[in-house]
C-alpha cells in the first residue's frame, strides 16, 4: 500500500524530477517508510517515476520501488496488494523464474513478462501500478477491477503526469475545481463513478478494470485505453449455474468464497486488525478471522455503555467471536473540530455527512495503537443487496413485467420490511429525489451548475433488479464510498483491505436470484442464512441497517456548526460567489439547518473545499 506518481515528457527541461517529488512529497502519509523518485532517458522522452511505501509485504529495502525486473526491461511502482502473489509467484517459478524478494511487486514484474495485459485478470487484489518497458518505451497504467486504489493523470500532449491523489497534478496543470463533480455530490451523494471525471477540471482518473498505454509518436504523447475486465459479463456467465444449486449449496459456495477473500487478506509482514461495526458484513469478517487466528483486535466506532452507538452490537459480537475490542469515541468541541479538519485534509474533497469523519477516527485510532492493516465490510450491500431501496426495485419490476406467480415472494419479503422503514421514514422521503428521474436530485441552494439529465439512481425501464445492482457496484455507490475508505485510511497510513471487494465474492453476489437475496424483510438475506450460528442473531437479523454511526445532531450543536460557520466567513468572498441573493451564511447554515436540512451539512464543506482551492 503506497503512493505512486510520475512523469513523462518529449521535450528537456519540462522540471519532471521536481513534479514527480512535489507529489511524492505531498503522498507522505500513503508511504511514509520510503520515498524514492528514479529518471530513466531514452531519445524520445524522459520519465520519472516515483514511489512513496507503506512496508506491509517483505519489509526490507530491497523490496522498495521502483522495481527493476531481471535483466533490467521493466520497471515499476505499485500501490496496493496482490493477495494470490504466493500462488502467482508458485505458477512463475515453475515456468522457470527465480525471484530475489519476497514482495509482491516482484511478482508483479514476472507475471507481466510472461502474460502480459492477460496478467492483470489474474491478479486477486486491489492495485494501482505503472509498468515501464525499455525495449518498447511504453509506459502502462493500470487500475484494479472495481477501483479500490485511485489513479489519477493529466496531459497537454508533450507531457503526462499521474500520480495517487490529484492535487500537485491539479496545481501544476493550473486546473480548476470540478464544479460538476461537487454538483452532483451535493444533490446526488455519489462524487466518483465509473467514468474519468475527477475533483479537477482536466485531470482524470483512470477508470476501474481499465489499462493505459502512453506511447510517444511524431513527438507527442499518444494515450490507448483498453478494458481488461468487465464485472456485468462474469456475473451474467455464473447466473444459470447458481440458479440450478440448492439453497444450502450456494450458501455453503459463498462461506468458503468469503473465507478464501477473508484469509488470503490476511497474508503481512506488519499487525493486522479488523474495522467493525453492528452490522452483518463486518460481523461476518470478524467470525470468519476468529476461526483462522487466534487473536484478532476489532476498531469500533461506538462505546458499550453507549446505546445510541454501535457499541453494545459490537460487545455482543466480541463474546462470540473472541473479538479484542478498541473502543473509538468522540466527544467534545474541540475532539470533534480537530476531527473535521482531519478528515478534510485526509479526503482533499467534500463528504457529505459525519460517517465519513466517524471512519477516519477509526483508521487514526488503529494506527496510534500500531495497527497497519485494518480488514472491513466494505462492498457487502452492493454485492448482495443490502440496501432497502432493492425491496422497491423489486416491486417496480414484478409490477413492470407482470411477473404474478413472483407476487407471493415479494408480500412476504415486503411485509416486515414495513416497520424499520417507517422508523426512519424521514430520512427516506429526504433521499426520494435522488430516485425520481430529477436530473437535479435533491437539489441545492448554492449557485453551481445544473446536472445534466440522467443522472437519477432509480432503476431505468426494462432494467432488472440486477442490472440495477450492478450499477451500484461500478457507479452509484462502490466508487465514492472506495474514495472515503482509501482516503482516510491512507490518510492514517493504514492499508484497508475489502474481502467483499473481492472480484469472486462480487461476482457470486451478482449473479444470485433475487429471490437469494431479498426475503422477509431483510436484504443480503443468503448471507444472513450462512451465517447462522457463526454471529449474534441481533446482529444477524436486525433490520436496522448500521455503518459508523454518529449523532450528527449533538456534533452540530456541540461546537461543530460554530466551527463551520466561522470557517465559511473567514473564506469570505470566495463563499458569497456561490450564495444565492437573500441565502446568508448565517441562516443558511445555522444548526437547525445543519441538523434538520439534509443538504446544508453537504454544502457547507463543499463551499470551504472550493474556497481553499480557488
Amino acid at each position: 500500500m503506497c503512493g505512486i506518481a510520475g512523469a513523462l515528457a518529449t521535450q528537456r527541461g519540462r522540471g519532471l524530477e521536481h513534479l514527480v517529488s512535489s507529489i511524492a512529497d505531498s503522498q507522505h502519509c500513503r508511504g511514509p517508510d520510503a520515498r524514492i523518485v528514479r529518471r530513466f532517458e531514452n531519445s524520445a522522452f524522459e520519465l520519472a517515476l516515483g514511489h512513496n511505501r507503506l512496508s506491509i509485504i517483505d519489509l526490507r529495502p530491497e523490496a522498495n520501488q521502483p522495481m527493476a525486473s531481471e535483466g533490467g526491461r521493466l520497471h515499476v511502482v505499485f500501490n496496493g496488494e496482490i493477495y494470490n502473489f504466493l500462488e502467482l509467484r508458485s505458477e512463475l517459478e515453475a515456468l522457470g523464474r527465480r525471484f530475489t524478494t519476497r514482495s509482491d511487486t516482484e511478482v508483479i514484474l514476472a507475471a507481466y513478462q510472461f502474460w502480459g495485459n492477460a496478467a492483470f485478470d489474474r491478479f486477486i487484489g486491489m492495485f494501482a501500478m505503472a509498468l515501464y518497458d525499455v525495449a518498447t518505451r511504453a509506459l502502462v497504467l493500470v487500475r484494479d477491477r472495481f477501483g479500490v486504489k485511485p489513479l489519477y493523470y493529466w496531459s497537454d500532449g508533450v507531457t503526462f503526469a499521474f500520480a495517487s491523489t490529484p492535487t500537485v497534478l491539479a496545481r501544476h496543470a493550473g486546473a480548476m475545481p470540478n464544479l460538476d463533480y461537487v454538483a452532483r455530490g451535493i444533490r446526488f451523494k455519489y462524487y466518483e463513478d465509473d467514468s474519468d471525471i475527477s475533483p479537477y477540471t482536466s485531470v482524470r482518473a483512470l477508470e476501474p478494470s481499465h489499462a493505459l498505454r502512453v506511447t510517444i509518436h511524431d513527438g507527442q504523447v499518444e494515450l490507448v485505453k483498453a478494458r481488461y475486465y468487465n464485472v456485468g459479463e462474469r456475473a451474467r456467465a455464473l447466473v444459470e449455474t447458481l440458479a440450478g444449486e440448492s439453497e444450502a449449496a450456494l450458501e455453503t459456495r459463498l462461506l468458503a468464497l468469503l473465507r478464501d477473500a477473508t484469509m488470503l487478506r490476511c497474508r503481512s509482514d506488519v499487525p493486522l486488525g479488523l474495522s467493525v461495526s453492528g452490522g452483518v458484513d463486518s460481523s461476518a469478517i470478524a467470525a470468519l478471522l476468529s476461526e483462522g487466528l487466534p487473536r484478532v483486535i476489532g476498531y469500533s466506532f461506538g462505546r458499550p455503555d453507549r446505546p445510541e452507538s454501535e457499541g453494545p452490537l459490537v460487545a455482543e459480537l466480541v463474546t462470540a467471536t473472541h473479538l479484542e475490542p478498541r473502543w473509538v469515541w468522540v466527544e467534545g468541541p474541540e475532539q470533534v473540530r480537530e476531527l473535521f479538519w482531519r478528515t478534510l485534509l485526509a479526503q482533499d474533497a467534500p463528504f457529505p455527512h459525519g460517517s465519513v469523519m466517524a471512519q477516519h477516527a477509526v483508521f487514526r485510532a488503529a494506527r496510534a495503537d500500531g495497527t497497519v492493516v485494518l480488514l472491513g465490510g466494505q462492498g457487502g450491500d452492493e454485492a448482495f443487496m443490502g440496501y432497502r431501496k432493492f425491496f422497491l426495485f423489486y416491486a417496480q419490476s414484478l409490477l413492470r413485467h407482470r411477473r404474478i406467480g413472483a407476487l407471493p415472494h415479494l408480500l412476504s419479503a415486503l411485509l416486515p420490511f414495513v416497520p424499520p422503514v417507517a422508523r426512519r421514514a424521514g430520512v427516506f422521503l429526504a433521499d426520494r429525489k435522488r430516485y425520481t428521474g430529477d436530473s437535479q436530485g435533491m437539489g441545492s441552494r448554492i449557485v453551481l451548475p445544473a446536472s445534466p439529465p440522467g443522472g437519477s439512481m432509480g432503476m431505468a425501464h426494462g432494467d432488472s433488479p440486477r442490472d440495477r445492482q450492478l450499477l451500484d457496484v461500478t457507479r452509484f455507490s462502490i466508487p465514492t464510498l472506495l474514495r472515503y475508505e482509501d482516503r482516510n485510511s491512507m490518510g492514517n497510513s493504514i492499508e484497508s483491505r475489502l474481502p467483499f471487494m473481492d472480484h469472486r465474492v462480487v461476482e457470486f453476489g451478482l449473479a444470485l436470484p433475487e429471490t437469494a437475496k431479498l426475503g422477509n424483510g431483510f436484504g443480503k438475506l443468503i448471507l444472513r442464512r450462512a451465517l447462522a450460528g457463526m454471529i449474534p442473531d441481533r446482529i444477524r437479523l436486525n433490520r436496522d441497517k448500521r455503518g459508523f454511526d454518529v449523532n450528527q445532531r449533538v456534533w452540530i450543536e456541540g461546537g461543530l456548526g460554530d466551527e463551520l460557520r466561522s470557517a465559511l466567513r473567514q473564506r469570505g468572498g470566495a463563499v458569497a460567489d456561490f450564495l444565492p441573493a437573500g441565502l446568508t451564511i448565517n441562516n443558511a447554515f445555522s444548526n437547525a439547518a445543519l441538523v434538520g436540512d439534509p443538504q446544508a451539512f453537504k454544502e457547507a464543506v463543499s463551499l470551504i473545499w472550493l474556497a481553499d482551492r480557488l
